[in-house]
């Protein structure tokens, strides 16, 4: 067997000493996707009890905020300019840009940020396809495993199921996918639950470095809505107990005071809607005291509790969203969102600097010779603009920046190159265009 290859008992023990953190990540996934909830869960001893089990979204809502805030607009990439001669420049902007329009780099993007808040981490693929193009694939986080030395990736595997067929008998099996810096090597699961390189085998991967990417969401690798999960439950108990409470009110018993009633007497009534009771007889329901205040107050306090932790902003607060709020008070509500966005920014940029390395390697055996560390990239908050604001900064800031830095401030523009190329395009065809106020005519020339 070749040394590029893991054995049988190294895949078996990655696997089995893997179980923890695959159960993990693809819990959290789970909940976030509203399955195997705690409340989903809940049973009574009672049958007849009511037991509603209303699942209230809170992690999609912490999840899908930060993402469209920090995603919503697609990250811009760039290639210094000054690093190269304007011909090299063209070919390199547009190999990445092609790059990036072949692989929907803004969709994958998203998906991988969401991923990663989810899960505490993400990964992704770097392999070249059938045409000989440079392609990139998000991988679920349980079905990766890393393997480091001085936190330097220096292997990584990839096993997931997959279903075939013997006879007329459809069965399941593990497949394992082992890539190091230079081969990528394909094995499955046989009979006897061994790992066999299959029919692919074993080839070149034609990149210089592990082609799967590790994306952080922080150091400890922790979902964002892991730390609030008990106070998702509480609220989500909290509303179904009110709930209950009244379904229960509405079903509730009745007293007989002076008077006896049997099954014949219930469904006359039932018919009539009236008992008739002697005069000293009175018949009225038992109801339970609910203390609407301190319900409403535990609701109330879970909630705030909920967004406090987690660091996202509840919308419909009024302290948010009121009519007197200003756009710089909204501002300072956002900085714990901010926070947690700028460290997803630096953990997602250590994970693009790693990719456009990997990816930079099969480039330059294509004599595309761009330095990975010649590239930069933008993150732009999906904010509402102010465009009059917008305007009269960048007008006020001319002469002092760079045009390209002046249209990177402005949230729109996503290709601060393409556009520069538009503005001198434009320029070329003002200067061609003829002022005829300013021809000088010689009158002794007829032509």
């Amino acid at each position: 067997m070749s040394v590029h290859e893991p054995t049988n008992g190294i895949i078996k023990d990655l696997i089995k000493q893997h179980a923890v953190s695959k159960n993990t990540t693809l819990g959290l996934y789970k909940r976030y996707d509203q399955e195997e909830l705690e409340i989903q869960k809940r049973t009574f001893t009672d049958p007849k009890k009511p037991n509603n089990k209303l699942a209230h979204d809170y992690r999609g809502y912490i999840i899908n905020q930060v993402v469209g805030y920090l995603w919503g607009n697609p990250i811009a990439y760039q290639i210094d300019k000054l690093k190269y001669e304007e011909s090299k420049y063209e070919l390199y902007n547009d190999k990445l840009s092609n790059f990036n329009i072949l692989n929907t780099i803004d969709d994958a993007d998203s998906e991988l940020g969401k991923m990663m808040s989810i899960c505490g981490y993400a990964a992704r693929l770097l392999y070249v396809d059938t045409e000989g193009m440079e392609r990139i694939m998000n991988l679920s986080p349980w079905e990766v495993v890393f393997i480091q030395d001085k936190n330097r990736i220096t292997h990584a595997m990839r096993y997931y199921k997959e279903s075939y067929r013997e006879g007329n008998e459809q069965k399941e099996r593990t497949r394992v996918e082992w890539y190091d810096s230079t081969y990528v090597s394909f094995f499955v699961e046989n009979k006897d639950g061994n790992y066999v390189l299959d029919e692919e085998g074993q080839r070149l991967h034609l990149f210089d470095d592990v082609p799967v990417i590790l994306f952080q969401n922080n150091n400890e690798e922790r979902g964002d809505f892991e730390k609030v999960e008990t106070l998702i439950d509480a609220y989500d108990k909290n509303r179904s107990d009110s709930t209950n409470e009244v379904e229960t009110f509405a079903n509730a018993y009745m007293k007989f005071k002076g008077v006896e009633v049997d099954k014949e007497v219930i469904d006359g009534a039932k018919q009539t809607g009236a008992f008739e009771v002697p005069e000293e007889g009175d018949v009225d329901f038992i109801t339970k005291n609910i203390n609407d205040m301190f319900v409403e107050n535990t609701r109330k306090n879970l909630n705030e509790d909920i967004h406090k932790f987690s660091a996202s902003v509840d919308m419909a607060d009024e302290k948010f969203s009121g009519a007197n709020q200003s756009g710089e008070s909204r501002k300072w509500k956002l900085i714990d969102l901010e926070n947690k966005a700028g460290t997803k920014v630096r953990k997602f940029s250590k994970g693009l600097r790693e990719q456009f390395k990997v990816l930079c390697s099969a480039w330059q055996k294509k004599e595309i010779q761009l330095n990975y560390l010649d590239l930069f990239w933008e993150f732009k908050r999906n904010l509402p603009i102010d465009l009059l604001y917008v305007g009269d900064a960048v007008s006020k800031l001319k002469g002092m920046h760079s045009d390209q830095t002046l249209l990177g401030l402005i949230p729109y523009i996503d290709d601060v190159s393409y556009e520069l190329n538009l503005m001198e395009q434009e320029k070329e065809q003002l200067g061609k265009q003829v002022d005829l106020d300013k021809v000088v005519v010689d009158e002794g020339n007829e032509e």
